[in-house]
């Protein structure tokens, strides 16, 4: 491998603000709202805010194992030099196959969903257009390239925006939130925090897991290490924050709509017009329309926009760089270890990802209608995610007994009681399976057999039998 100054990216440009910004980016806070929390509405209902603060809980045992690694490794590869210094080249290579599908694939959704679903929504239900059913496809190019070009451009740049962006969105939740309740007045009530509403603690804990994955992006921000300042306390500080101020803000949004939309009415929040249940609904913008008027409705409609913006830029810069860094390692084609000689960016991963995402999408909308080609998407990268995390959660006291530093409540407890929950999040929300979740299924998990045993024989090959060292780009302790 080179160590040429001219391979490597740029160390030390991405300061903890931006990093942060990389990590909510992913949770996509509006984005969020708009999809994945509509989704949890239709089966928590009106106990959607007991849904939110269970999660939270949940998602804390979810992000020890990126958070305890963050301690000691800071790679471009993130999760796939994690599992590799933690068990292994072959294991490390698998997993990491494994989330950059995942990565790639929320890109792929995210582009759909934006150009496919959420415009053409908006436009029906608030100006009364409807678009023409394939006008989606050219907005789905142009918006894919749109997205290309900042993380081109350098990671700096990227960051910032979706930092800015971000405190927009959170801004804008908590301000809608906060009018929601005052309105409300005496209507204010803890019901939403019981079961009640929901009829009982199964459909509650079905839309938890839901929850919990419009919480699980925060983790991307782990595949800026190379470039990130002071990377093994701010990256882990970024992962953390992030999450509890979405987890908080998440709460707070969901009881706002909840209580505005009617505790006992919340069955047809997730029809009320584009949404995960049903393909046409955006409630969140609705409530801001009734308590806030047009100008609010109009901001959530942009930065809602912005928000699935960002949130597609972010698994881009990530999905990039863990590509870079397998290439790197020689896991993947020499070609995508190239950097941008004066972006300092992998700029050939980054266009192939982008541009063979961009013909992804429109192939699952064609072939499928954007609605549910979406849903295909959508639930493809999930299944990758869950297993990669699942991945790495095993890993981790492997690791942490070759430190020498193993805590059985952080790196054995914590780690099992997340494998537990993701493994009841796999059951709850794929099985039973219908269309296209079983296609999306199979699709995924014929990924996963494939990369498994293309691995294998290629590392046999190769004659790669320990650990891939990198050549000083991941410091590891």
């Amino acid at each position: 491998m080179s160590s040429n100054s001219d391979s490597k990216l740029k160390a030390n440009s991405v300061g903890f603000m931006p990093l942060l910004g990389q990590s909510i980016a992913m949770i996509s806070p509006l984005g969020a709202v708009a999809a994945t929390m509509t989704g949890s509405a239709s089966i928590a209902l009106g106990s959607l805010p007991l849904a939110y603060l269970i999660a939270i809980f949940a998602v804390l045992f979810w992000i020890n194992t990126p958070y305890q690694y963050s301690k000691k490794i800071a790679s471009a590869g993130g999760f796939y030099t994690y599992n590799t210094e933690g068990a292994g080249t072959y294991y490390g290579s698998v997993s990491g196959y494994i989330l950059f599908f995942s990565y790639y694939m929320t890109y792929t959704n995210a582009i759909l969903f934006i150009t496919g679903v959420f415009i053409p929504g908006l436009f029906s239900i608030f100006f009364g257009i409807t678009l023409s059913p394939y006008i989606w496809i050219p907005l789905l190019i142009v918006f894919g390239l749109i997205i290309l070009l900042p993380a081109y451009l350098g990671v700096e740049g990227s960051t910032k925006y979706s930092f800015a962006s971000s405190i927009i969105q959170i801004a804008l939740l908590i301000i809608l939130s906060i009018a929601i309740i005052v309105i409300k007045g005496p209507a204010n009530t803890l019901e939403p925090f019981t079961p009640k509403p929901a009829g009982g603690f199964g459909p509650v804990f079905v839309g938890m897991i839901l929850a919990i994955f419009s919480m699980s992006g925060s983790s991307a921000v782990v595949a800026l290490g190379e470039e990130a300042k002071q990377p093994k306390k701010n990256i882990r500080n970024a992962l953390l924050i992030s999450f509890l101020i979405t987890g908080a803000v998440f709460v707070l949004t969901s009881y706002a709509l909840t209580i505005g939309w009617g505790i006992n009415n919340m069955s047809s929040f997730a029809a009320s017009g584009p949404g995960l249940a049903y393909g046409n609904g955006i409630p969140g913008i609705i409530v801001a329309l009734k308590y806030l008027g047009m100008p609010m409705a109009i901001a959530m409609m942009i930065f809602a926009v912005n928000s699935l913006y960002t949130g597609s830029l972010a698994p881009l810069n990530s999905a990039g760089r863990m590509l870079y860094a397998m290439a790197r390692d020689g896991i993947a084609p020499k070609v995508f270890s190239r950097v941008h000689g004066k972006r300092k960016t992998p700029h050939v991963a980054l266009v192939f990802i982008a541009v063979s995402g961009i013909v992804v999408s429109l192939l699952a909308g064609i072939i499928m209608t954007p609605f549910f080609g979406f849903l295909y998407l959508v639930t493809a990268s999930a299944v990758a995610l869950f297993i990669g995390h699942i991945m790495t959660d095993v890993s981790l006291p492997i690791a942490f007994k070759k430190y020498r530093e193993f805590s059985i409540a952080k790196h054995a407890i914590l780690p099992a009681i997340s494998i537990v929950l993701l493994l009841i999040g796999i059951y709850y929300s794929f099985f039973p399976p219908s269309y296209p979740t079983n296609i999306a299924i199979i699709s995924a998990v014929v990924f996963m057999i494939a990369v498994t045993i293309a691995l294998n024989v290629y590392l046999k090959r190769r004659g790669i039998t320990t650990n891939v060292r990198l050549d000083g780009s991941a410091s590891t302790d």
